[in-house]
């Protein structure tokens, strides 16, 4: 037998094996590479497919909303606009999707509600992004949990103290196809209406001017606001709701011996004139917040009153205070924060000099039932009242100073044989006046007392302008 070598095969024939084995180790990785190439790839190409269809849905929207507002505002009569070039991604209409209401705070007759309507909204959808017209601007949100974002801005424009709100709701069919056709349905004016009392004129009257948003894109309204206004915006995530506040101008001096915030306020025993000098409907801001804010700083960074005063510190008591006000050559400013109803058997004020004061920062009720100041001017007290309390005057009372309150009721009753009673300035909501004597006499040292009603972070409005133009938009 004979055993054959090739020369040219020194591996005894295992190259035969190898040749087919690398065949198949290439034709595996070319398959393998393939497969990515198809799985990322197609995701790629699906990423950028979603960009551009809500990139050209972004653009329609800004279409539908120039078109709508030609339509809104009387321009033109019918207006219609293409949607979407393809079947990716769903348009319809939301009829309840959002609310717009404006109130203004303690007005002629207290709190009133001026506008309280559903936006509506045309809606594209396209996986996890959202675009809807809504309230004449146009809204984005990619459900990645950093909220929303204004596309194009909605009908609401404040400029020098004048706030003009043509705000433009949507109805329609709830399902739509690649065309939309947009008509006027009514407009209806909401403020001024010189169908009602002097409530809803210019200029505005009130504490406040409350616009509050309730949406999906409550986050992109709210940043809106801001921009346009540098108003006092404030969020409730809960309720995806965004508040815009705006204060009518107020007057802040004190040139009155009684004055209410509420027209027609004061009520007088036996229907005699209010005493001299006395206004009705003045406008003063509420001081809640700075009774709040001075609550919630103590006790910690507070002294605790004894009733004996002689630092120009900030003194603090939970609870009814029934006690003795002593304040004595403080050589500063003194501030008094009672957590509960200010009740003093009396008030003694003195040697405070012209350019210091003392306040008083109450959260209830503020009670005078005993003989009264003892010292002190006009200009040296300011007794400032949370909205949750009341001012009672009863028996043989005095109080020398302003009383700020102008979000409570005032009952004053009785007088006894002390005179004057009020020697200084009373400001309340509204204001019942009983009993006798009853003397008040006014002291012009308080008409520039500062207590910081300026604020500096809310958008002052004079005029207000409110209306709603309904459109219709169809498939049609």
């Amino acid at each position: 037998m004979r055993l054959h070598v090739s020369a040219g095969d020194p591996d005894g024939g295992r190259r035969g094996q190898s040749e087919p084995l690398a065949v198949v180790l290439l034709v595996g990785l070319t398959v393998v590479g393939a497969g990515a190439v198809v799985v990322f790839g197609a995701g790629a190409i699906g990423d950028s497919t979603t960009s551009v269809d809500v990139g050209q849905a972004e653009h329609a929207m800004t279409q539908l909303d120039s078109k709508t507002s030609l339509v809104a505002h009387g321009s033109s009569d019918t207006q219609r606009v293409s949607l979407t070039r393809n079947s990716r991604g769903t348009v319809g209409i939301d009829e309840d999707a959002g609310r717009m209401t404006v109130r203004i705070v303690n007005g002629t007759h207290g709190d009133e509600t001026i506008m309280n309507e559903s936006l509506g909204a045309v809606s594209y959808d396209r996986g996890r992004t959202t675009l809807a017209y809504q309230g004449g601007g146009v809204w984005r949100a990619d459900g990645d949990g950093n909220g929303s974002a204004m596309v194009s801005p909605p009908e609401f424009h404040y400029r020098d103290a004048t706030l003009t709100l043509p705000l433009v709701t949507v109805r329609g069919e709830s399902a739509l196809n690649d065309r939309a056709r947009v008509t006027h349905s009514g407009t209806t004016q909401y403020f001024p209406d010189q169908a009602t009392d002097e409530e809803f004129r210019n200029p505005v009257e009130g504490t406040e001017i409350n616009v509050t948003v309730r949406s999906q894109y409550y986050e992109a309204w709210g940043n809106y606001f801001e921009t346009r206004t540098e108003g006092n915006v404030t969020y409730d995530h809960a309720t995806n709701t965004a508040r815009i506040t705006l204060v009518p101008p107020f007057d802040e001096a004190f040139d009155n011996v009684v004055a209410t915030t509420r027209q027609s306020g004061i009520t007088v025993n036996g229907n005699d004139d209010p005493p001299e000098p006395y206004s009705e409907g003045v406008n003063y801001p509420a001081v809640d917040n700075r009774i709040e804010d001075q609550i919630d700083d103590c006790p910690a960074a507070c002294q605790t009153l004894s009733g004996e005063i002689t630092d120009d510190e900030i003194y603090y008591h939970s609870g009814t205070y029934g006690g003795d006000l002593e304040v004595t050559d403080p050589d500063g400013n003194v501030t008094v924060v009672v957590d509960g109803s200010f009740e003093p058997k009396s008030i003694d004020i003195d040697a405070v000099d012209s350019d210091h004061s003392v306040e008083v920062f109450v959260r209830n009720d503020v009670v005078f039932d005993k003989d009264g100041n003892d010292g002190g001017n006009a200009e040296d007290l300011q007794v400032l009242v949370h909205s949750d309390g009341e001012v009672d005057g009863n028996g043989n009372w005095q109080f020398v100073g302003l009383v700020y309150a102008p979000q409570s009721h005032c009952d004053l009753n009785g007088g006894g044989s002390i005179t004057p009673n009020i020697e200084g300035g009373l400001i309340c909501e509204t204001m019942d006046i009983n009993g006798n004597p009853n003397d008040f006499q006014y002291d012009s040292n308080i008409e520039d007392v500062q207590l910081g009603l300026s604020a500096d972070n809310i958008t002052r409005l004079q005029y207000l302008h409110v209306t709603t133009n309904e459109v219709n938009v169809t498939g049609r």
